[in-house]
């Protein structure tokens, strides 16, 4: 076991930008002059409220986790590409990654277990019985996916630089580098809005559309 300091301040780094951004936005929001990343904001959070196909109780806590992944994971996939940052990606670790991954399944089922009660959630995962292990097989598997779809293409853009820095000498690698930093940009928005797409749906399958009294949340199922 052993910390990498670079990664763990780095994401601390991600944290508080997105905070920050978002208190900014939260304070400085303008419904006649928009700005462009108001409106930036407001178009991820529409988009996340309506794909969340959820039970009304339980949208703000999907919008709210979508919203954060997305904007967390472009800042992230961003910090090693501001001018005169020495820090890398965090998302480009493992460790980071598996960690957003296993965070968003928890919630889905925690939120699952509360929206369809305790018969409902289980009846909804070893229904039908003959079918049980292949749903069990594939929550473990989706948290693993997630987690290795984000790492792979952070890590690998990390190695392209790296051998452009190795294989040509700085005057040839610089419009190399400057093309592969754009498309980069662009590949750090898909990947954030991937992993922020792939976390509603996993909360729609999870979670029924409407509560009704077979699905009525812990505590109340009895009432």
């Amino acid at each position: 076991m052993s910390v990498q300091g670079d990664s763990v301040v780095a994401s601390a780094v991600t944290a508080v930008i997105v905070i920050c951004l978002a208190l900014y936005l939260r304070g400085n929001g303008s419904v006649r002059k928009p700005s462009a990343l108001q409106l930036a904001w407001e178009v991820t959070a529409s988009s996340a409220r309506n794909l969340a196909d959820v039970a009304a109780p339980y949208r703000d806590r999907v919008v709210a986790a979508a919203v954060t992944l997305f904007w967390f994971i472009l800042a992230a996939n961003w910090l090693p590409l501001l001018p005169g940052s020495p820090l890398p990606a965090p998302t480009a670790n493992i460790n980071m990654t598996i960690a957003l991954a296993v965070i968003v399944i928890v919630m889905v089922h925690v939120t699952a277990l509360q929206a369809r009660g305790v018969r409902g959630y289980l009846r909804h995962y070893l229904t039908p019985l003959w079918l049980a292990p292949v749903r069990v097989l594939e929550e473990l598997i989706k948290p693993v996916t997630l987690a290795l779809r984000l790492f792979g293409v952070l890590f690998a853009s990390g190695l392209i630089f790296a051998l452009l820095g190795e294989l040509l000498p700085p005057p040839a690698a610089l419009v190399p580098h400057a093309a592969w930093t754009l498309f980069d940009l662009f590949m750090s928005v898909v990947q954030a809005f991937i992993f922020a797409l792939l976390t509603v749906l996993y909360f729609n399958s999870a979670v029924p559309a409407e509560t009704s009294s077979s699905s009525a949340p812990v505590g109340r199922s009895n009432q």
